[in-house]
C-alpha cells in the first residue's frame, strides 16, 4: 500500500522554518539537495499540499527547471513537482492551474484512505500546517526530519501542542489525547551539524481509524 511521508526541516525548539546560516555552516551541496530527499523523487508521485504551500510552490518551482543559476537538485525537483499529482486540501483556493493539480474540499481522512488504496507510488505532505492535520489524525506513515542545530524562539510550529497541567510524575500515559507514537528507523548526523531522523508510525492501522475524523482543509 502507498505510504504518506512527511519531509520537513525543524529547529531544536520545533519550528518548521529554516534558519539562515553562513555558507560554511550550511554545507549541503546545492547540486545534491537536502539529504532527506536522497533517492526519494523516484518513490513519490503525489504531493499533498495546503493552500499556502501550494501557492508558494506553484509560484516558484515550475520556473526552476529553466533557471540558469539553479543547481542540479533544484532543476530536478522542478521537473519532479511538475509531473507529480498535486492534491490541494483547501476550502478557500479558487483554482489550481499548475498542471496535474486538483483541489479537495471534502474530508481529509476519507481522501487519504482512497488515495492509499489506489495504484501509485508514495505520497509526500508539504507544509507544517497540513502536516499537523496528518499527525493529529494519525495519517502519516513516516516522518523524516532534518533537525537543525538552532533555537529560534518563534515561527511556524511543526507540532500542534495544547497547554495542559503537568501529568502526575511528568509521565504522559498510554492513550493520552494527542499522543501518537513512532519508531526510529534511522538517525544520521550531517556535516552541517544537523541530524537526519527517519521514523515510522508505530501503529500501522491508525490511518483507517483516522478516516472517521473531520476535514483538515483550510
Amino acid at each position: 500500500m502507498r505510504k504518506v511521508l512527511i519531509l520537513m526541516f525543524m529547529t531544536l525548539d520545533g519550528i518548521a522554518e529554516f534558519p539562515e546560516y553562513d555558507e560554511e555552516v550550511d554545507s549541503n551541496d546545492p547540486d545534491e539537495g537536502p539529504p532527506m530527499w536522497e533517492s526519494r523523487m523516484e518513490s513519490i508521485d503525489t504531493l499533498l499540499l495546503g493552500r499556502q504551500t501550494y501557492e508558494k510552490w506553484a509560484g516558484f518551482w515550475p520556473r526552476m527547471k529553466n533557471e540558469p543559476s539553479a543547481g542540479k537538485f533544484m532543476r530536478e525537483f522542478s521537473q519532479f513537482a511538475d509531473r507529480a499529482e498535486k492534491v490541494v486540501f483547501s476550502s478557500r483556493l479558487q483554482s489550481a492551474d499548475w498542471p496535474n493539480s486538483r483541489i479537495v474540499r471534502g474530508d481529509l481522512g476519507e481522501e487519504i484512505v482512497r488515495l492509499k488504496s489506489a495504484p501509485g507510488k508514495d505520497m509526500m505532505v508539504g507544509g507544517p500546517r497540513l502536516a499537523q492535520s496528518f499527525l493529529e489524525r494519525n495519517l502519516a506513515d513516516e516522518l523524516i526530519l532534518e533537525l537543525l542545530p538552532s533555537i529560534v524562539g518563534r515561527g511556524k510550529p511543526m507540532f500542534h501542542v495544547v497547554g495542559d497541567p503537568d501529568h502526575e510524575e511528568d509521565l504522559v500515559p498510554r492513550g493520552a489525547p494527542g499522543r501518537h507514537d513512532f519508531k526510529l528507523l534511522a538517525a544520521r548526523p550531517l556535516k552541517s551539524g544537523s541530524v537526519l531522523l527517519h521514523y515510522a508510525r508505530a501503529d500501522p492501522g491508525g490511518s483507517r481509524r483516522a478516516a472517521q475524523t473531520t476535514s483538515g482543509a483550510d
